[in-house]
C-alpha cells in the first residue's frame, strides 16, 4: 500500500504546471501509458494513451483525461486518479459508490503501481493495462514534440479549458485587446493546424507502411500454402502408391500363409505313461499343448519342452511341481511315455508318443535335490527342439543356411496356437498368425532373437517363417520361448540338421 499523502485534489499546478514541464524538459521526466483491454465508446481495445502529466483522472466526466460514455453506469464520474509521487506513480479510488481494482484487489484508498499492473473500474467493468515505457523511450522526450502538444492539450489543458479561455480572453482584453487575441488565438490554431497535419501525414505514412507489410507478408503467406498444396499432394500421391503395394503384399502373404496352414499341427497330449518300480500308471489328469509343422523331408518338427516338458519344469521363475515329480521319477529309475495327437487344418491327424523323438541331451544340466533324488533339466535354449521321421512326402520348404545369417531387421512370420486358439475341436483348426523382427545379424548365442514379437505360450515348437524376393516362405526357425516381454528366442532350423 502507498503510504498516507495529502489528499487529492484537481490542481491547475499540479495539471498545466506539470505539463509545461513535460513539454519543455521532457529528457529527464518520465511517462507511462495506459492499454485500452476493453473496447468503449472513446476507446479500442488494443488502443494505448501516453500520459505525460502528473495527474489525471479517469471517469465519465468530459473534464476526465481518461473518459467512458454515460451508457457504462457502473463507472462513476469522477472514478480514480493516477499521481506522481516522486519517482512513482500511485492509483487513487475516488468514488464511494463503485469500486477500483488492481490486479483483482479492491483499492480501498490507494496503493502504488508496477509495470504490468491491470486497473479495473468497477466488476466487470473496463480493463486498463499500465505500463512504464524503458530504455531509450523511458523520458518524454523521446516523444515528437508535435506529439507532446496534442498530449498537452488533452491532458493538462481539458480539465480547464472553460476556465483557460475565459482567463485568456480577459487577459488580451486588457493587455492588448480584442483584436491582438484574436490574432494571437488564430496564429496558436493555425500552428496547431501544421502540427496536426504534419501528425496526420506522419500517421497516413505509418499506415501506408503497416499496409505494404500486411500486402508482402500476404502474398508470402499464398506462395507458401501453394507450395504446402504441392508437397502434400505429392505426399498423398506417394502414400496411395505405398498402400496399393502393402495391399498387394498382404493379399500376397495371406495366399502363401493358406498354403503352409494344412502342414502346422496343433499338439495336445492324450495320456501320459508312468512306469515306476515295476508299476505303470497311466493317467490323462496332465494337460499340456504346443505347435508341431511337418518339412518337405518328411520330419515332424516341434519343441522338446513340448514333447517332454519334465525335463524343463521351471515356468516363468517357478517350479511346475508335477512336471518336478516326473522328473525324478524319469531321473531315479522310473520312465516317462507323453501320448500326443497332433490335428491340422487339413483334417490329417496322428498320433506318437514322447519316445519316438530324436532329441538331444548331452548337455542337460544333472543333480540330486534336498532329498537325495536325482534330477536333470534343459538349460540351453538352442537345443529346446525335437523331431520323429514319418513316411510323409509333402510338407514346408525350409533354409538351414538362411537360418543362420539373417539380416537384422527381418520380418518373421509365426504359425502357432497360442493359448490354444485355433485349435476349437479336431476337425476345427485354424494357425494363429504371429510376428517378429529380427535384432541382430546372424546368431545370438546360437538363437534367432527377435523384438516385437507377438507369439505367446501354446506357439512352442511352431514353425518361423522367412519371406525370400520370390514372395515364398521358408521356414528358417522353431519357436522355443518369450525372453522378456516382446523379446523372442526361435532355434535356427540348422540345429536339427546338425544331429
Amino acid at each position: 500500500m502507498a503510504h498516507s499523502t495529502d489528499p487529492y485534489k484537481r490542481s491547475f499546478s499540479g495539471s498545466v504546471g506539470a505539463g509545461l514541464n513535460a513539454l519543455f524538459g521532457g529528457s529527464k521526466r518520465t511517462y507511462y501509458m495506459l492499454e485500452h483491454k476493453m473496447s468503449s465508446k472513446y476507446h479500442k481495445a488494443g488502443e494505448t494513451q501516453e500520459i505525460i502529466i502528473d495527474r489525471i483522472e479517469l471517469g465519465r466526466d468530459p473534464r476526465c483525461q481518461v473518459r467512458f460514455d454515460n451508457t457504462m453506469t457502473t463507472i462513476s464520474r469522477r472514478h480514480a486518479a493516477i499521481v506522481r509521487d516522486g519517482d512513482r506513480w500511485k492509483l487513487l479510488n475516488l468514488s464511494e459508490t463503485n469500486p477500483t481494482l488492481l490486479n483483482g484487489r479492491n483499492v480501498t484508498d490507494e496503493w502504488y503501481l508496477q509495470n504490468g499492473d491491470e486497473i479495473e473500474l468497477s466488476l466487470g467493468g473496463p480493463r486498463l493495462g499500465f505500463i512504464i515505457p524503458t530504455g531509450k523511450n523511458a523520458a518524454v522526450g523521446s516523444i515528437k514534440l508535435t506529439r507532446r502538444l496534442s498530449l498537452f492539450r488533452k491532458q493538462a489543458l481539458r480539465p480547464y479549458k472553460t476556465a483557460i479561455t475565459i482567463l485568456s480572453i480577459l487577459l488580451l482584453l486588457s493587455v492588448a485587446g480584442l483584436s491582438g487575441w484574436l490574432y494571437m488565438q488564430d496564429k496558436t490554431n493555425k500552428e496547431t493546424i501544421a502540427a496536426l497535419k504534419t501528425e496526420q501525414a506522419a500517421q497516413e505514412k505509418q499506415w501506408q507502411e503497416r499496409f505494404e507489410d500486411q500486402k508482402n507478408e500476404i502474398k508470402k503467406s499464398e506462395a507458401k500454402a501453394d507450395s504446402i498444396k504441392k508437397f502434400m499432394e505429392s505426399k498423398i500421391s506417394s502414400l496411395q502408391s505405398e498402400v496399393k503395394v502393402v495391399v498387394q503384399r498382404t493379399k500376397s502373404t495371406n495366399e502363401a500363409i493358406s498354403k503352409c496352414d494344412p502342414y502346422v499341427y496343433y499338439i495336445r497330449v492324450l495320456k501320459v505313461e508312468i512306469e515306476f518300480e515295476g508299476r505303470l500308471v497311466e493317467t490323462d489328469k496332465l494337460s499340456w499343448s504346443g505347435t508341431g509343422f511337418l518339412l518337405d523331408d518328411g520330419r515332424f518338427v516341434t519343441a522338446r519342452h513340448v514333447v517332454e516338458p519334465w525335463f524343463s519344469f521351471m515356468n516363468g521363475g517357478e517350479i511346475d511341481t508335477d512336471m518336478l515329480k516326473l522328473n525324478k521319477i524319469a531321473n531315479n529309475g522310473g520312465k516317462i511315455i507323453a501320448h500326443f495327437g497332433a490335428f491340422s487344418s487339413s483334417g490329417d491327424n496322428f498320433t506318437f508318443t514322447s519316445d519316438q523323438f530324436f532329441i538331444n541331451r548331452r548337455l542337460d544340466d544333472t543333480g540330486v535335490d534336498d532329498d537325495g533324488y536325482a534330477v536333470r533339466m534343459s538349460q540351453h535354449r538352442y537345443l529346446d527342439w525335437a523331431y520323429l521321421k514319418t513316411s510323409r512326402t509333402e510338407g514346408l520348404k525350409f533354409d538351414a543356411i538362411k537360418s543362420t545369417s539373417l539380416e537384422r531387421g527381418e520380418d518373421l512370420m509365426v504359425l502357432g496356437f497360442p493359448y490354444n486358439i485355433g485349435a476349437y475341436s479336431p476337425s476345427d483348426i485354424t494357425p494363429q498368425l504371429s510376428s517378429g523382427i529380427t535384432t541382430a545379424r546372424g546368431l545370438t548365442e546360437n538363437l534367432i532373437v527377435t523384438s516385437n514379437s507377438s507369439y505367446e505360450r501354446g506357439n512352442s515348437g511352431g514353425p518361423v517363417f522367412w519371406r525370400d524376393s520370390s514372395g515364398d516362405l521358408t521356414v528358417v526357425g522353431i519357436v522355443s520361448s518369450i525372453l522378456g516381454r516382446s523379446t523372442g528366442a526361435i532355434i535356427p532350423i540348422a540345429e536339427i540338421n546338425n544331429y
